[in-house]
C-alpha cells in the first residue's frame, strides 16, 4: 500500500473473562483462561471525513493493528496482510482497514447480497459481550454493505437481514482498478462510521460508550484469490444445476421421504434421470470449488481457532479511551 494509506503499531493479545473486566497494567485484561486480542480505541483528535482515505490526522494518531490471522486450519504466511484501526467520538465508532489485494474484485452489487461468497472486509460487534444481540457488517471492494442484527448462535442461528445501520457511512478507495484482473493492484481502504444511535435499540448493551468501557468486537477479511472469472464460472454451473436439485428436493417431499432410497416406482425413475442430468454439472462443479477455496485467505484481527467467524467468544475486547 502507499504510504499515505499505511496504518503504523501492532495491537496486543491479552486474557479476558467472559465479560470484560477493568484493564490492569501492562495492556491486559482479567481472564478465565481464553486469549483474545485487545485494542485502545481513543478518541478522534480531529474530524473525520468518511471518504476512503485513512491519512488525515484523526487516523494517523490511532494505534493500527498488524495482527490479521488466518483461520480456517490454514495457519501459514498471510499471503495478503490486512491492516486496521479504530477510533470514536461522539456521534461514531470509526473502523479503517487497509487491504493488500493485487486483484481487486467483486460480482455482488447490491445492499445483502452474499458477499461472504466474494471479497470482503468484516466487523462483527457485541458490546455488551454476551454473545447475543450483535451486529454483523461486510463490505466489498466496490463499496457495497451487509448489515446484519445476530440474535444468536448457540442451539440456533438467528439472524435478519431486513436490520439495518442507520447512518452507516463507508466509503472505499481502490488502487488499481477493481474487476479488472488483466492489471496488477495495490489494494483498497476502507473507512466506515457506524452512529451509536443505530444500534441503541436493537443491540444488547449498546449505549453511547464513556472513557473505560469496553465492547467485545472482532475484525475479518476474505480474499479470494481464485479471482472473479472462477466465481462467476461457479455461478453459472450452479445456476443450471439449482432447477434440477430443486425438483429432486420436490419429488422427495412429495413422497414425503428424506433421501432417493426411500423412492419407488416413477419417482426414483425419475429421481435418477435428474441426477443423470447433473453428474457432468457436479464433474465440473467439484474440482472448481475446490480450487475457489483453496485460494481463499480468511483472517481475523482475533483468532477463532474454529472454521468459522460467528463464535463470540473468541471475539476481541476494545476499551474506549481519551
Amino acid at each position: 500500500m502507499r504510504n499515505s494509506h499505511a496504518l503504523l503499531v501492532a495491537a496486543a493479545v491479552v486474557a479476558v473473562a467472559s465479560g470484560p473486566s477493568p484493564a490492569l497494567a501492562g495492556g491486559q485484561t482479567l481472564a478465565s483462561g481464553t486469549q483474545v486480542s485487545y485494542y485502545e480505541v481513543t478518541r478522534a483528535k480531529s474530524p473525520v471525513v468518511i471518504d476512503g482515505s485513512l491519512d488525515e490526522y484523526a487516523w494517523q494518531t490511532a494505534e493500527q493493528i498488524n495482527g490479521f490471522a488466518r483461520i480456517l486450519n490454514y495457519y501459514d504466511r498471510v499471503q495478503k496482510p490486512t491492516r486496521a484501526k479504530m477510533l470514536w467520538d461522539d456521534e461514531n465508532l470509526y473502523i479503517g482497514f487497509a487491504c493488500e489485494d493485487p486483484d481487486m474484485w467483486a460480482l455482488y452489487q447490491k445492499e445483502d447480497d452474499a458477499l461472504w461468497e466474494e471479497e470482503v472486509v468484516e466487523a462483527f460487534i457485541d458490546p455488551d459481550g454476551d454473545g447475543k444481540d450483535y451486529l454483523e457488517l461486510e463490505i466489498s471492494p466496490t463499496n457495497t454493505v451487509v448489515d446484519l442484527r445476530i440474535f444468536s448462535v448457540v442451539d440456533e442461528f438467528r439472524s435478519s437481514k431486513d436490520w439495518d445501520i442507520k447512518g452507516l457511512k463507508s466509503k472505499v478507495r481502490a488502487v488499481g482498478t477493481v474487476n479488472d484482473s488483466a492489471a496488477t493492484d495495490l489494494g483498497w481502504t476502507v473507512e466506515i462510521a457506524i452512529p451509536w444511535s443505530a444500534m441503541v435499540d436493537s443491540i444488547g448493551g449498546a449505549n453511547k460508550p464513556v472513557v473505560g468501557d469496553q465492547w467485545r468486537l472482532n475484525l475479518y477479511r476474505i480474499d479470494r484469490g481464485a479471482g472473479r472469472a472462477a466465481k462467476s464460472s461457479l455461478d453459472a454451473l450452479s445456476a443450471q444445476a439449482r432447477p434440477l436439485q430443486d425438483q429432486q428436493r420436490e419429488l422427495l417431499a412429495s413422497q414425503q421421504v428424506k433421501n432417493r432410497d426411500a423412492l419407488k416406482g416413477k419417482a426414483r425413475q425419475r429421481y435418477d434421470q435428474l441426477e443423470a442430468q447433473l453428474e457432468p454439472l457436479k464433474a465440473q462443479l467439484e474440482p472448481l470449488s475446490k480450487n475457489y477455496e483453496e485460494q481463499t485467505e480468511y483472517t481475523a484481527w482475533s483468532e477463532t481457532f474454529q472454521r468459522g467467524f460467528h463464535d463470540p467468544s473468541r471475539f476481541g475486547v476494545i476499551r474506549f479511551v481519551p
